[in-house]
């Protein structure tokens, strides 16, 4: 096959696969990155706690006396215990350890080490709880890893401008959908990020949106995409769609918000994390509410259908790479370049420049 001189490439099938490169995404990429936890919402009271994982990091999150909400990872620094349980809960004034009773304050500060005689001292800062970095944007709750860096809205840039006339402040918390599948998280990103798709995948968006005015703008600098396309009818439903690098999609849409992440699991497999939000969220409003998260919930259906079966081939060891299509792909191209660059050891004569 002949392809011109600015032909454009996939990333490597080995790319989706790699255990090795996996673990450098995780530690330069998940780690570095604002990556959204939970809603704020979940929060109301002093004391009030969610759990999750983020980047391999078992973590919670927990509201303090300050009404501020931190992010500690989830271990007591005497023996590595896990020290909160479930989903969500309350912690009363110390967070204690379940193996040797240490505990904490809920700022994170240590309170007690027990049993360790009066002549140990413990240094109540120096020995609390590993902290991650957190911030509350909108009603979203966002975790980074690593800490120091960008707040979360200098991260989100333009994506906090686009976001800004959708009130999801007023939104409230309707439902959610969560699946493991066996996609790697940039095959993932990669179909999200091109509507070449659609007319073959997604006839329900395509009967609501004007797909043929469908465009994908590329804010490479910021490392997000604008996704939009007129409705067919003033009655259809209006969107837009705003992807934060490396996986943070806001699905803004007349009837509400469907807010989605990925987190990564290993090479080729992902837990996908859908939530629905509405303004009204009124026994009246329930059924016209399911219809619109089931309408959301279906197109990512048709997408996931098609992209495990990509994943398969990919683990196979037949498909090497693919040309993409500048006319078509183009925002897929942009990506791949994001995820490249975000792995690639800086160059020492334009840091130096710098």
């Amino acid at each position: 096959m002949m392809l011109g001189n600015d032909a454009a490439w996939s990333l490597p099938a080995t790319a989706y696969t790699d255990p090795a490169r996996f673990e450098t995404e995780r530690r330069m990429i998940f780690e570095t990155n604002w990556l959204l936890f939970s809603w704020s919402a979940r929060l109301p009271e002093p004391g009030d706690y969610v759990t999750g994982t983020l980047a391999g990091h078992n973590l919670f999150i927990m509201r303090g006396d300050d009404g501020v909400v931190r992010a500690f990872h989830n271990v007591c620094r005497h023996r590595a215990a896990e020290l909160v349980r479930g989903e969500s809960g309350h912690c009363g004034g110390l967070v204690t350890c379940p193996y040797h009773s240490w505990g904490y304050l809920r700022d994170g500060r240590l309170h007690r080490a027990v049993n360790f005689g009066p002549e140990t001292v413990f240094d109540p800062t120096e020995w609390g709880l590993m902290q991650a970095d957190c911030e509350e944007w909108r009603g979203l709750v966002f975790v980074r890893i690593a800490r120091g860096g960008p707040s979360v809205t200098e991260w989100l840039g333009p994506v906090a401008d686009f976001a800004a006339p959708f009130p999801l402040e007023k939104q409230h918390y309707f439902s959610k959908k969560e699946r493991v599948v066996d996609v790697d998280w940039k095959i993932y990103g990669e179909n999200y990020l091109e509507c070449y798709h659609c007319r073959a995948m997604h006839p329900g968006l395509c009967s609501t949106l004007d797909i043929d005015r469908y465009q994908i703008d590329v804010h490479e600098r910021d490392r997000f995409f604008h996704l939009h396309a007129p409705a067919r009818s003033p009655d259809a439903t209006q969107g837009t769609y705003l992807y934060r690098f490396p996986f943070l999609m806001l699905n803004l849409y007349d009837w509400g918000s469907s807010i989605a992440t990925v987190e990564p699991l290993g090479p080729g497999r992902i837990r996908h994390i859908n939530w629905y939000f509405f303004e009204d969220i009124s026994p009246e409003k329930e059924e016209e509410n399911r219809r619109s998260a089931a309408w959301s919930a279906e197109i990512i259906t048709e997408d996931l259908e098609v992209i495990t079966a990509v994943q398969r081939n990919m683990n196979a060891g037949m498909f090497r790479q693919a040309p993409l299509s500048r006319a078509e792909e183009y925002a897929v191209i942009a990506f791949d370049r994001m995820c490249e660059e975000a792995i690639s050891p800086p160059d020492p004569l334009v840091v130096a420049a710098e």
